[in-house]
């Protein structure tokens, strides 16, 4: 008889495992990163000081130091954790059922991270704008990587696991980064000693709770192949 190979990522049946399945891990750590995505990273007593992570591609682009290219910082590597997360949102959520009964509902989850995908897009009047080009790619590619996303059911458990762990890392690094290189403009404006946002912290703990399950269920023995 052919063995079915079931995702590592799959809800199971009993409570307990629900609790305690790589899934339940994913998911905390995927809400931590979104929620502390559009959370303060650089935290300000006034309000309209306070910038999001979200906010850090146009805030940055406002600095001299970064539109005469002395500060090399990279403005659309701030929109990778929103990115990464839209990917991974459509790639753990397919994994919620092995047989589809219902395609509104299991089509409902790539919808959502097709929406998220594209709030990385600039704003509509500056899309052609070649300042804006470097965030356009990057959106178009999140959304066809989105849209693929599906066809990772196919691939071995461990493969799975690996592509989380890239995605974590590929969501967290690059504007980690980013952020380590603006920091010191953003203190030397704000002329004051600036802790971290407890975005910044909710951000970085849901991509490192989503590296560590991907590489768990990557260096994991598959049942499958025993």
């Amino acid at each position: 008889m052919p063995v079915v190979r079931h995702s590592p990522f799959a809800i199971r049946h009993s409570p307990f495992a629900i609790r305690h399945s790589p899934f339940a891990i994913c998911l905390l750590g995927l809400v931590l990163a979104i929620v502390g995505y559009f959370a303060p990273w650089v935290p300000h007593e006034t309000a309209a000081l306070t910038v999001t992570g979200s906010e850090l591609a146009e805030f940055a682009k406002f600095f001299p130091q970064v539109q005469g290219g002395v500060a090399p910082v990279t403005r659309e590597l701030f929109l990778t954790p929103l990115v990464a997360a839209a990917i991974l949102l459509s790639l753990l959520t397919n994994k919620l059922t092995n047989k589809p009964t219902n395609k509104l509902t299991n089509k409902s989850p790539i919808l959502a991270a097709a929406l998220l995908a594209l709030a990385a897009l600039p704003p509509y009047q500056y899309l052609l704008d070649p300042g804006y080009r470097g965030q356009l790619i990057l959106a178009a590619i999140g959304l066809i990587l989105v849209l693929l996303t599906p066809l990772a059911r196919r691939l071995p458990r461990r493969a799975q696991g690996a592509l989380v762990a890239l995605l974590a890392l590929a969501g967290a690094l690059p504007a980690l980064w980013q952020f380590v290189l603006l920091r010191p403009l953003v203190v030397a404006l704000y002329d004051i000693p600036l802790g971290l946002g407890w975005g910044l912290i909710a951000c970085v703990a849901g991509f490192a709770l989503l590296l560590a399950c991907g590489v768990l269920v990557a260096a994991s023995p598959d049942r499958s192949e025993k």
